[in-house]
């Protein structure tokens, strides 16, 4: 790619000179044609050897492609004289746009070109569309050159243009009709990477994904049917396999990026041709590397089908009616203006039209140029969702900080008082070291009830995590928690257990050691609970609140450990959703969220507070059950499949059926075995459920 791009970008600023060197081009005229083959002489046509050839069987053509009266004919000749115009080249060349299929080319009887093998044309005779540069002789002015053409195709003859070219002027011909579509091809795959970047961002939402396809697949048509990039890259077959595997993608991929964006009904007919074409593109491409069929007559088919499929891709699309300056409706015209044109080139391709030289890439840059103002508009909004974000974070920040910084002020404002304070503060910094090494809130308020009383001595105070029978004038002061979302719950009441001991400490310095207190612990107890809940949240699944994959990797190993060493049974559960990716594709995600939480609240409710129900991963959920028999992990999974099979499916109101499940369940009993074999052997027995109908339990003792 990067040999294209420098070389392009030279011919870019070559551009002014492209005029100068196809000045003296030479268009070769007065064309003539015979249907049939020839007799070889002592390998010598004898067509094209006096006095036969100016029989009057040759009949004049404007130009030498697909002669009228072809019948049966798959073999035509053609002749023409060669210009004399008096201009001399030094090393002239005829060039030649395209040939159906073979050819060989003679001037003064010898052959002085060939594409194709005659001999093997009941074997094979399509080789790719290539143009042509067929080298003369100096002397060439005023002779007479014949063709003679084979194909078995339904175009027979010379495409395109026949000129005569000074062999470095061709060069430059060449390359000043291709250059520009060469440069639309290369930011269209600059434009598939930046689509791709995008849908790999976003997994949820598949529309870029597809754009990213399109852009690709359109590229990769502009530079397989390139003729510059026949200089570097001259396999003109494989090209031809590559356009066609582009060509055909074409429809796959507008329908599917269609499809994401439309209703019910609109989504089913894009699918569907989605798929045909899809279908259509494997079976050519099977068949024809297969040798059932030749490539070349795959294009006229797919060229009609493929017209009528725009004509129905666009009147959908605009069935649609989109949002005026959304991405749909930039999509919608550009893929409208793109159809128009490739409807042109098939008509072109097809002589339903007249032969021009059809630019086509300017509708593919128009296509990549929205697909680009489409990502910078979706980079736009990712980028104010991101300042929004880190405004939004700031801010937190500058809240903590003030709240952090008043706690600072009041710390040294109370500094003068610490010389009072100095045991009760040693014995709330002791206390407050124990609580920073505690694992959880619940270790936490033990101790605070066990120790807290000492930092008030000699203030006879208790701790309690509730006020229920307490008298409301006991309640000296209370240690509160703040939650997640910013407010604050009672985590221990501190009570008086004498009155009359509160004398004994002057009152301010009473209210500031309380202060301290519910300041000083209320700041660890947060930080123990953001610990918890970071574990949580390491080891829970985020919708159904069953622990994760994570946890389960760690546990099983765990159980498995315990069930070697202490000669105990284990049984393991593995169950999946049946037919669920069928359920969400036709309610949709939102609807699948919901069955899979459904599941996770049957399955709390089922088990033991021992056993360990985990999500797996996507519909899958596995279940540990220490000291199981695998009879009663047997009756446990037949008990919660009936459960679910029974259970109504009912989801914003909408019914939408019952779901069923298959579980695969394995028991340990051989003491010497890992955690991955007793998954292994779980996963198995989820797989024969799964193979013998689901909606089954499948068991395995190992």
């Amino acid at each position: 790619m990067a040999r294209y791009f420098l070389l392009f970008s030279l011919l870019t600023l070559l551009s002014p000179a492209f005029a100068m060197h196809e000045h003296g081009a030479e268009e070769v005229t007065g064309w003539q044609y015979r249907w049939g083959d020839s007799p070889i002489v002592d390998g010598i046509p004898q067509w094209i050897s006096a006095p036969q050839n100016v029989s009057t069987d040759w009949t004049d053509i404007n130009s030498p492609v697909k002669p009228p009266n072809r019948d049966e004919h798959n073999t035509v000749w053609f002749k023409a004289k060669l210009p004399d115009s008096g201009h001399q080249y030094l090393h002239p060349v005829l060039y030649i746009t395209s040939i159906d299929l073979m050819a060989e080319v003679f001037l003064d009887n010898k052959k002085i070109y060939q594409f194709g093998d005659f001999d093997q044309k009941d074997k094979k005779t399509f080789y790719g569309w290539p143009w042509h540069s067929i080298s003369l002789p100096t002397d060439y002015a005023g002779k007479t050159i014949y063709f003679r053409v084979y194909s078995n195709y339904r175009d027979i003859g010379l495409w395109g243009e026949v000129k005569l070219f000074e062999q470095s002027n061709l060069l430059f011909y060449v390359l000043k009709n291709a250059y520009f579509e060469v440069l639309v091809a290369l930011f269209s795959l600059f434009v598939t990477i930046i689509t791709f970047a995008f849908s790999m961002m976003q997994k949820n939402d598949r529309h870029f994904l597809y754009l990213s396809a399109f852009s690709l697949t359109s590229a990769l048509m502009l530079l397989s049917e390139n003729h510059a990039v026949q200089f570097v890259f001259n396999y003109p077959l494989f090209r031809v396999y590559l356009l066609a595997i582009s060509y055909y993608a074409l429809p796959v991929f507008i329908c599917l990026l269609l499809s994401s964006w439309s209703s019910a009904w609109q989504k089913n007919w894009l699918k569907k041709i989605a798929y045909f074409h899809g279908s259509y593109l494997v079976i050519a491409i099977m068949l024809s590397m297969l040798g059932v069929i030749e490539l070349a007559p795959t294009f006229p088919v797919f060229d009609a089908l493929f017209a009528i499929s725009i004509i129905l891709i666009i009147g959908l699309g605009l069935s649609m009616r989109p949002l005026p300056g959304s991405d749909q409706q930039f999509v919608m015209l550009s893929f409208t203006v793109y159809g128009i044109f490739l409807l042109l080139d098939m008509g072109i391709a097809n002589s339903v039209l007249p032969w021009i030289n059809l630019d086509i890439s300017i509708a593919a840059l128009l296509f990549a140029l929205v697909l680009m103002l489409i990502s910078l508009r979706h980079y736009s909004h990712v980028q104010k969702a991101l300042k929004e974000l880190n405004e939004h974070l700031e801010m937190k920040v500058a809240e903590r900080t003030a709240t952090l910084h008043a706690y600072a002020e009041a710390e040294q404002e109370r500094a003068e008082q610490l010389h009072r304070l100095n045991m009760l503060g040693a014995k709330l910094e002791e206390l407050n070291s124990r609580l920073q090494a505690c694992h959880d809130l619940d270790e936490a308020r033990k101790i605070l009830i066990r120790k807290l009383p000492e930092v008030f001595l000699p203030v006879e105070v208790k701790v309690s995590a509730s006020i229920e029978n307490q008298p409301f004038d006991s309640v000296l002061a209370q240690i509160e928690l703040q939650e997640v979302d910013g407010s604050y719950n009672v985590f221990v009441h501190i009570l008086l257990a004498n009155s009359s001991s509160r004398l004994l400490i002057p009152r301010e310095n009473l209210d500031d050691l309380i202060s301290r207190v519910k300041l000083r612990l209320g700041v660890t107890l947060s930080s123990i609970k953001l610990r918890e809940e970071l574990q949580r949240f390491s080891f829970e699944d985020a919708l159904t609140g069953l622990r994760n994959r994570r946890y389960f990797d760690d546990a099983l190993y765990r159980e498995t450990q315990l069930s070697n060493r202490q000669q105990q049974t284990l049984s393991l559960l593995i169950c999946d959703i049946d037919h669920f990716k069928r359920f969400n594709d036709e309610y949709g995600h939102e609807a699948g969220d919901y069955v899979l939480k459904t599941l996770a609240h049957l399955m709390h409710e089922f088990f033991r507070e021992t056993d360990i129900p985990c999500r797996y991963g996507g519909e899958e959920f596995v279940v540990i059950m220490p000291n199981a028999t695998l009879a009663n992990a047997v009756d446990k999974a037949e008990a919660l499949r009936n459960t679910i099979a029974k259970k109504s499916i009912e989801f914003n109101g909408e019914y939408l059926g019952h779901i069923t499940i298959s579980i695969g369940v394995a028991n340990l009993s051989l003491h010497s075995l890992h955690s991955e074999q007793l998954l292994s052997e779980a996963d198995k027995a989820l797989y024969k459920a799964k193979q013998l109908g689901r909606n089954r339990v499948e068991s395995v003792q190992i």
